[in-house]
């Protein structure tokens, strides 16, 4: 761990340790992202299990009491051959939930969660005057979408079932076992998804050692795109920190476009202006390598 921090601090800046990249296997630079990577995801998720670990064990258990508060106790729905019939009058709205409604955009909503019209034929103007998020009507599903559109999606022919509080309860009961497990899961869903998201940039790097050549070039380097590949995987650590840190203090900064890449190539400029270019004959053999 003690020389992976070294390794950190060297990536930010140091010449003579990016003179030493260039002699270095590609599995070398591989090895000390993917540590990288792993590290700081593994801090990340912990760091940040303080706070969501007790609010996923908090919602997990509330969850289906609020749920079932919500939830009409005479309504029933029945889909029958991806035909759709109900026992309430229609039409029939469920409103939002409150907590629900306070993670929507204001103005995006509608006044109602979902409206339940299995007879009238569906249109625009009429899902429109009805201001609700989802129409349920006789064989369709109908939904507003980020953009203000309307997604309609067809119920399957083969469809059979029926929503009623008695078998929404039935399946909570058989999850109810799991939810000791949640935050467990919740945990590993957390710190695979950084992985995935940092692990997107061994890919990136196969367009952003383009740049890194380019600049190599101009600083009179003549390293070749393999080694460009490597030096990159290294010059990215400080603005990987710095895209991180951003985002846990919610500062649009690096958002910007190609902030992330200027500031790689930064780093590069400053670890390699003013130093001796290798020789051509030594450049074209460790790109090969």
């Amino acid at each position: 761990m003690k020389n992976l921090f070294i390794h950190i601090k060297k990536s930010i800046y140091s010449p003579e340790y990016y003179q030493e990249l260039l002699t270095k296997p590609l599995a070398f630079s591989w090895k000390y992202y993917s540590a990288f990577a792993c590290v700081l995801a593994l801090f990340i998720t912990i760091a940040s299990s303080f706070a969501f670990v007790p609010w996923v064990n908090k919602t997990v258990h509330e969850f289906p009491e609020q749920f079932f508060a919500y939830y009409p106790d005479v309504l029933q729905v029945e889909i029958n051959k991806g035909v759709v019939t109900s026992n309430v009058t229609e039409p029939y709205f469920l409103p939002i939930p409150e907590l629900l409604k306070q993670g929507l955009p204001p103005g995006n909503s509608g006044e109602s969660l979902m409206v339940i019209d299995t007879v009238t034929p569906f249109s625009f103007e009429q899902f429109a005057a009805y201001k609700s998020m989802v129409w349920l009507g006789g064989s369709q599903l109908a939904l507003r979408d980020d953009k203000g559109g309307v997604r309609i999606e067809a119920l399957d022919p083969q469809m059979n079932f029926t929503v009623n509080e008695q078998t929404l309860n039935t399946i909570e009961q058989r999850f109810h076992p799991w939810y000791k497990f949640a935050a467990v899961l919740a945990v590993i869903v957390v710190f695979l998804g950084l992985l995935i998201s940092f692990g997107i940039n061994f890919a990136y790097l196969l367009f952003g050692a383009l740049f890194i050549l380019l600049i190599g070039r101009l600083l009179k380097q003549r390293f070749g795109y393999g080694t460009a590949y490597r030096i990159g995987l290294h010059a990215m650590t400080l603005p990987v920190l710095l895209d991180t840190l951003f985002s846990a203090l919610n500062i649009p900064l690096l958002h910007l476009p190609f902030l992330f890449t200027a500031a790689m190539l930064a780093i590069v400029v400053v670890n390699f202006k003013g130093i001796t270019p290798v020789l051509e004959s030594k450049a074209a053999s460790e790109s090969v390598a």
